[in-house]
């Protein structure tokens, strides 16, 4: 086999992998079983993102005959382990180069990027009323540190309490929506998370996974 063909190939096997796992990982997540979640995330889904991302960025030209050699034995140790066989990954091979642009995954990329700016939006917005918030609050921190009467003191700290407690909300709000900016960039930027898609036309995947719209960006 010529080493840019089985390097489409070898990445098909770990892509094959990886849409099983999370295949099966949906399936934890609806029955609530966290420890199954768990460890598929850290046996099978982590180590193979490894793999996909090691594979993605490789030049397989330039491997010496036993990195090669190497690289061959590790792909009938993992096609042996999870029991998949050379026809099954040439069928898929033959799917993705067929669906190739009007496949699922071009559709879950676009999901990922719609909930991406999305997500932009919504941190610009929080990032928006962060300052509005701190301009009140150094304005009142000003009148307080100019007051001299004790009641007109006490009438800026009861204005000054309730603007702190929505900064620390707002904070609150901006770190969730950091951590699923970064979340959405990771599976843009890893790739595999919409690849695994595409082997099954747009058609299939809308019709097949409705529920996957609903799910965790």
């Amino acid at each position: 086999m010529e080493k840019e063909k089985f390097l489409s190939y070898t990445k098909e096997i770990i892509l094959f992998v990886l849409r099983k796992a999370i295949n099966q990982q949906n399936k934890f997540k609806e029955i609530g079983e966290l420890s199954g979640e768990e460890i598929l995330e850290e046996k099978i889904i982590l180590p193979y993102e490894k793999i996909y991302k090691a594979l993605a960025t490789s030049d397989v030209k330039s491997l010496g005959e036993e990195e090669y050699k190497y690289l061959e034995k590790m792909v009938e140790e993992i096609k042996e382990k999870n029991k998949i066989t050379s026809e099954e990954i040439e069928s898929l091979l033959k799917k993705r180069e067929e669906y190739k642009g009007k496949s699922g995954a071009e559709v879950v990329k676009k999901f990922f990027r719609y909930n991406l700016n999305r997500a932009l939006e919504k941190k610009d917005k929080i990032s928006e009323k962060y300052l509005e918030l701190v301009k009140e609050e150094e304005k009142l921190d000003l009148l307080l540190k100019d007051s001299i009467q004790e009641q007109e003191q006490f009438d800026i700290i009861y204005k000054l309490q309730p603007v702190r407690e929505k900064i620390r909300e707002v904070e609150k709000k901006y770190l969730e929506i950091e951590n699923e900016v970064k979340k959405i960039k990771s599976k843009l930027d890893s790739e595999w998370p919409y690849e695994i898609y595409g082997t099954i036309s747009e058609e299939e995947l809308l019709k097949t996974y409705k529920t996957m719209f609903n799910m965790e960006a």
